[in-house]
């Protein structure tokens, strides 16, 4: 082994305590999509109370990068 073996494993290292909330979040969602497929593909809402999910989600996330935003601009 030289150096730059050496180099490559100690810096490719991550930190144990940094966990990333999308690849949480996504996780999840790979998970809730294999359950609805084991259930056996449950019938989806209506196209009209669908429409109404995706405002939902697009309000929270839209309300999330809000909160988030504020909050890292008062650590400074």
């Amino acid at each position: 082994m030289n150096d730059d073996d050496t180099d490559l494993r100690t810096t490719g290292s991550s930190d144990t305590r940094h966990r990333a909330p999308g690849l949480v979040l996504l996780g999840i969602a790979a998970l809730s999509v294999a359950a609805w497929g084991l259930a056996g593909g449950p019938d989806l809402p209506s196209a009209g109370d669908l429409g109404w999910i995706a405002v939902a989600t697009g309000l929270v996330i839209g309300l999330l990068l809000i909160v988030t935003g504020a909050r890292s601009s008062r650590r400074r």
